[in-house]
């Protein structure tokens, strides 16, 4: 008799590390079937804006200091140095104004298409997902037609099974 509540211990705990190993993987696919549907709330509920803004600007300013790094050593264009320096300062702008419900919407959107194996079936996610910790999943996400134009989607545990989207990490060498 005294096995019975070990037994039925080891499942409930069995079904916890199961639920949290594929909670941020719910969150993903949810987050890409709002984005088809373009579903604002279902898209602002999974996603923290003020983290991805913050997290788009750092990447931003980080790729404008190795361009700038570059031209200054090239030595070439005397404005190129100056047009860097402009430049944070508008980015910040944009991404000010892109990084909303909608703007997030239609960057997914851009990569959802239907599988060729299967008219149902959407072919979003890579399947490389990486566990940065306990805390934070990674994502790559790309479509067959843009395969060059690969983006990452970073998840953060909000709570036992509840993720958020914290960062999005874009190929700025192939789009700036």
């Amino acid at each position: 008799m005294k096995t019975k509540p070990a037994i039925i211990i080891v499942v409930i705990l069995a079904m916890l590390i199961a639920a949290n190993f594929i909670s941020p993987f719910i969150v993903l696919r949810s987050l890409s079937e709002a984005a088809r549907r373009g579903d604002r709330d279902a898209i602002a509920s999974d996603v923290d804006f003020p983290a991805v803004r913050d997290n788009l600007k750092s990447q931003l300013g980080t790729y404008l200091a190795r361009k700038a790094l570059a031209e200054s050593s090239r030595k070439r264009n005397p404005f190129a140095k100056f047009a860097l320096q402009l430049l944070p300062a508008a980015g910040t702008q944009v991404i000010d104004a892109v990084v909303t419900p909608d703007g997030i919407s239609t960057v997914l959107r851009r990569h959802v298409q239907q599988s060729g194996d299967s008219p149902i079936r959407p072919s979003l996610w890579r399947g490389e997902f990486t566990w940065i910790d306990l805390d934070h999943v990674r994502g790559p996400y790309a479509n067959a037609r843009h395969p060059g134009e690969v983006f990452a989607i970073t998840l953060e545990r909000r709570d036992i099974f509840g993720w958020q989207v914290v960062g999005i990490t874009l190929p700025l060498d192939q789009l700036l």
